[in-house]
């Protein structure tokens, strides 16, 4: 009896040691409901991660920019960029890349040909006149219109090559500068000289500063501002169309028109208008400095040479622009203007959208805005010069308004950098009494074909 009791003991003992398991744990098995809130738990962790691997900001692209001004040409460009940057709510990372003028066109030439340009390359009219004409610009006239910029319309027909039957927009034009002539306005009133319209009031203004001991207008005869004196007349008697033709060798350089309005700048020299003594400038600097001191009553050049006066002048020394010059009667246009660079996208950018962006905020209202108030910039669009505060740039921004058509194209844009050079050589000569106006144009039609000739 007693073996059958420890028999029925054992055998429970080991039913009970299989139910709980093997080893010292005293685990008992997982169950169906304890796996499956496991798996669970493992595909929440999952999700999880993943959600939180999403919400993680995407690289933004890298947008360069290439610019042959130096920094301090637009000092208020790095620090809104910067402050652009850090939002990484903006689409792009815009990278300004400053290379001066050295050297910058054989860069420019050297990424475009490559597979992989930057976004967006700062170009000079007259390199970017070949570059649009090449197509190796984007057109933009759709980004514009996407943008709703309200540009003056000058400033667009000026964006095309100088042959743009279409009238395509290849590039971004930065800032205006109207070809000007500045006059010491306290002078003029101590002399009682009316603010002259004209070229016959303009002759008598000169006279009476002549008259006083006073040189009329002095400026930078051995350098660009010579060429700007034949600018002037140019745009109102021969306009535009001619010196698309001459570039695209469908007309001369010297052709009478020309010579005719070369003619007008040798009177205003003959008779004492512009100071004989311009020739001797070679750079800008001593014809100001005449300016400022009150031995000339006036300066010629474009707008933005106010800042060089500016940090020339004395503080009581106050000057302003003429407001309205007719050289000629019934003028094609009020005034020659120049649009400055362009701001283009290769035709072959990788990321076309990325270089838009970029663009969109340097030439859009913020940006813009800034280079009026801490440049003392003429931007392209009207609205946007409301803080101009600068007499002289306030009476430019009203002559531009005036000045949207293609006739008041800046004829230094518009000719070749030997073109140019042999006009300022001729002209300095023409001031000084050593060459004619036919002379001088004849000498830089000869220039061009021989140019045309090496290519």
């Amino acid at each position: 009896m007693k073996k059958k009791t420890l028999a029925l003991v054992m055998t429970a003992a080991m039913a009970f040691s299989a139910l709980t398991g093997c080893g010292s744990t005293g685990s008992a098995p997982a169950t169906k409901e304890e796996t499956t809130t496991a798996a669970e738990k493992k595909e929440t962790e999952a999700v999880t991660q993943a959600a939180s691997e999403s919400e993680k900001p995407a690289e933004r692209p890298e947008v360069r920019v290439l610019i042959k001004w130096s920094e301090s040409q637009i000092s208020n460009w790095p620090v809104l960029v910067d402050e652009y940057n850090a939002d990484d709510s903006n689409p792009v990372k815009i990278n300004l890349e400053f290379y001066g003028s050295e050297g910058y066109d054989d860069k420019v030439k050297a990424e475009l040909m490559g597979d992989n340009p930057p976004e967006i390359v700062q170009l000079m009219k007259t390199t970017f006149n070949e570059y649009s004409a090449n197509g190796q610009l984007m057109e933009l006239t759709g980004f514009l219109g996407k943008e709703g910029w309200n540009y003056n319309k000058g400033a667009l027909a000026w964006a095309g090559p100088l042959n743009n039957p279409e009238n395509g927009v290849y590039g971004i034009p930065d800032f205006a500068n109207t070809s000007c002539i500045f006059y010491n306005t306290k002078l003029f009133a101590e002399l009682g000289i009316e603010e002259p319209a004209n070229l016959e009031e303009l002759t008598n203004a000169a006279k009476t500063l002549n008259d006083n001991g006073y040189k009329a207008i002095v400026t930078g005869g051995g350098n660009w501002c010579a060429p700007d004196l034949l600018a002037k007349v140019q745009a109102q008697l021969v306009g535009t169309d001619l010196l698309i033709k001459a570039y695209n060798n469908e007309a001369k350089y010297n052709d009478p028109s020309m010579v005719e309005a070369m003619t007008i700048v040798d009177e205003m020299v003959k008779s004492g208008v512009i100071d004989k003594s311009s020739a001797d400038y070679i750079s800008d600097d001593d014809a100001i400095a005449e300016f400022v001191m009150g031995k000339a009553g006036m300066y010629t050049a474009h707008t933005g040479m106010a800042s060089a006066i500016d940090s020339s002048k004395e503080d009581d020394f106050e000057y302003n622009i003429i407001e309205k010059m007719d050289f000629v009667e019934n003028p094609k246009t009020s005034v020659s203007v120049t649009w400055g660079s362009m701001w283009c996208i290769p035709a072959n950018v990788k990321n076309q959208e990325a270089a838009e962006d970029a663009l969109a905020f340097l030439f859009g209202e913020k940006v813009q805005k800034s280079d009026v108030t801490e440049l003392g910039k003429i931007v392209n669009v009207d609205e946007w010069n409301a803080g101009l505060t600068h007499p002289a740039l306030l009476t430019a921004a009203e002559q531009l308004k005036g000045a949207g058509t293609a006739d008041s194209f800046y004829l230094l844009d518009m000719v070749s950098s030997k073109v140019l050079d042999n006009m300022i050589k001729g002209i300095q000569e023409m001031i000084q009494g050593n060459q004619t106006p036919a002379g001088v144009l004849d000498h830089v039609q000869k220039i061009w074909e021989e140019e045309q000739a090496q290519k």
